[in-house]
């Protein structure tokens, strides 16, 4: 998510640099997603603190739709008891 925000939420996997895959163990795939649920309830001050080449609006809906992303992924792989892994 770039800029280090996630990080000084106390956001373990997130962000992850652009030339890494985040992988997310079976057994952590909980703790991601209540990451994600951190990271949705600070979206205004991330998305006003991160870097974008876009306008504040357009850059909140992305991270809206990125972080939504992620999630049913996440949700994904708990039912079929796997991980997760995102490129």
């Amino acid at each position: 998510m770039g800029g280090g925000a996630g990080a000084r939420l106390g956001a373990r996997f997130l962000p992850v640099p652009a030339d890494c895959d985040l992988e997310v163990g079976a057994e952590s795939v909980a703790e991601f997603l209540g990451e994600v649920a951190l990271l949705r309830r600070r979206l205004d001050a991330i998305a006003e603190s991160t870097q974008r080449p876009r306008g504040l609006v357009e850059h909140r809906e992305w991270l809206v739709r990125r972080l939504r992303n992620l999630e049913v992924t996440a949700l994904h792989g708990r039912v079929i008891g796997g991980g997760v892994i995102v490129r």
